[in-house]
């Protein structure tokens, strides 16, 4: 994909929003495009005319591999590159979106007395975030600890100067799209944007401030890789600027964050300028997770489940949480490993989670003279707690599941091989799952595959690179130690009414 901004996309379009002539092809839908799965009729010839038939096919643009399977075609027919004719498909489906009347935007919440003494009163809990972790399992979402916490953290964080965003990776029905659904039920529901979709056009169409401190969600990853550039950009610089010609007039388009971005994804060969930017959290596949969801889904029929939280009081919760810059003045004193440049991004994760976190418990954290939220140390143990499991194990460009199964064949004895079953049951995971990190740890020379007759085995060759080198990140208790004997108390602080 061409990585450089788009500065001018010069398209000829017509009154009808169903027609498309851009870069000498002209497109035409039967009817404007479903989100429910329906495909259209889509036809495809030169704009200038002539004796070839068009090209017609049908074809679900709100799905990422319908819509892709079509531009490849097209490109085929046409002689055009894959990516500038998904760039057409997604230039039409804004068209199309931007014709139909959007659906009112829900506005901002007035809370009245009684629902801001309420928030108020959550958010004086000194334990907020197990609070929040404990409402996401009464919605169902069962397990999973870490990545409750941290998803909760990383929706909390929209309203901070520097968001930070998650993708989540796991096979198919391992619950990706229920953590994110479930997230987004404890957050207002005017910050949070669900997308099926994001094409490279539809960051800019959605409105000046529509993203700002906003939560986006999107289905699939696969639905947002033609986004990529405009999404590294938002959450770099916090803003985009586009120019696009219409109808003979040139149009600036301008869309403003900070944003957090969350997102599910089954693919294993993710690009490296993505995933080093977000927080990859991986989920629980393993058979005992199934077990504990099956149990669930039992009780919940069962008519046993447990009653669900107050929604509506998280979602005020949330609203009376002010958006504020965070500064973490411990930080020159903190440490954190520098094993490749992948760390100096790590770290600046570490750093955003820690900020979240005081900004969630704001009303408990200290306000310098400049009006910034201070985070504590009670903040960094908390982030500690989460955040060492994910780095302790890492191992340069392997995914995090490859790299946890790597260790584990490297501290079995002896020089034995292994069948991928048995691997698979060395981590209790799945057969698809392992086979897939034994491929990546295959392509990246650190198994070999032994040859012989099936089962395929494979051995370990140097499990030198899987010995943890994690030996520069800073234990809070040091931070306490050295603390002074008495801190300062708060310049300014606000409190839950009585």
């Amino acid at each position: 994909m061409d990585r450089t901004a788009p500065a001018e996309v010069e398209a000829a379009s017509a009154p009808d929003p169903l027609r498309l002539e851009i870069d000498g092809l002209a497109y035409v839908l039967d009817r404007p495009p479903s989100k429910a799965g329906a495909k259209v009729v889509a036809s495809v010839a030169l704009a200038a005319g002539g004796a070839a038939a068009p090209l017609v096919d049908r074809v679900d643009l709100f799905g990422f591999r319908s819509r892709r399977a079509f531009a490849c075609l097209v490109a085929d027919a046409f002689g055009r590159a894959l990516d500038v004719v998904l760039g057409h498909l997604a230039a039409l489906l804004d068209q199309v979106e931007r014709a139909v009347p959007a659906q009112e935007r829900p506005g901002p919440v007035a809370l009245t007395g009684a629902r801001r003494d309420a928030a108020e009163r959550l958010l004086g809990a000194p334990d907020l975030l197990d609070r929040a972790a404990a409402a996401l399992e009464a919605l169902g979402y069962v397990g999973e600890g870490r990545n409750r916490r941290l998803a909760y953290l990383v929706a909390t964080s929209r309203l901070l100067l520097r968001p930070l965003s998650a993708i989540l990776r796991a096979p198919s029905g391992a619950g990706k799209s229920t953590l994110l659904e479930r997230v987004s039920a404890l957050v207002p529901e005017e910050s949070v944007e669900q997308l099926s979709r994001l094409t490279p056009h539809a960051l800019y169409y959605l409105g000046a401030d529509c993203l700002r401190h906003r939560l986006v969600l999107v289905d699939e990853q696969a639905g947002a890789s033609e986004a990529d550039y405009p999404i590294r950009t938002l959450q770099s610089q916090g803003f985009l600027r586009m120019k696009l010609v219409l109808k003979g007039r040139t149009e600036t388009f301008t869309v403003h964050g900070p944003v957090s971005i969350m997102s599910g994804t089954t693919a294993t060969d993710l690009d490296p300028e993505n995933t080093s930017r977000v927080l990859e959290l991986l989920l629980d596949d393993s058979p005992a997770q199934t077990r504990a969801v099956q149990e669930a889904q039992r009780r919940l029929w069962a008519g046993e489940a447990r009653p669900g939280p107050d929604v509506a009081l998280w979602r005020d919760a949330q609203r009376a949480l002010e958006p504020m810059d965070v500064v973490v003045p411990f930080a020159t004193r903190l440490s954190f490993p520098a094993r490749t440049t992948r760390d100096r991004r790590e770290q600046e994760k570490l750093l955003g989670l820690v900020a979240s976190h005081a900004l969630l418990h704001q009303r408990r954290r200290e306000r310098d003279d400049e009006g910034r939220l201070v985070a504590s140390v009670a903040d960094y143990r908390a982030i500690f707690d989460l955040y060492w499991p994910m780095i302790e194990g890492q191992v340069e460009d392997l995914s995090p599941r490859a790299a946890a199964l790597y260790r584990a064949l490297a501290r079995r004895e002896g020089d034995a091989t292994v069948s991928r079953r048995e691997a698979a049951a060395l981590l209790g995971w799945t057969y698809t799952t392992t086979r897939r990190a034994l491929d990546e740890l295959v392509a990246h020379e650190l198994v070999k595959l032994v040859a012989g007759d099936a089962p395929r085995r494979y051995r370990v060759l140097d499990g030198t690179a899987a010995v943890p080198g994690v030996t520069g990140l800073l234990h809070p208790d040091t931070l306490e130690d050295a603390a002074p004997a008495s801190a300062p108390g708060p310049r300014r602080r606000r409190t839950p009414r009585a």
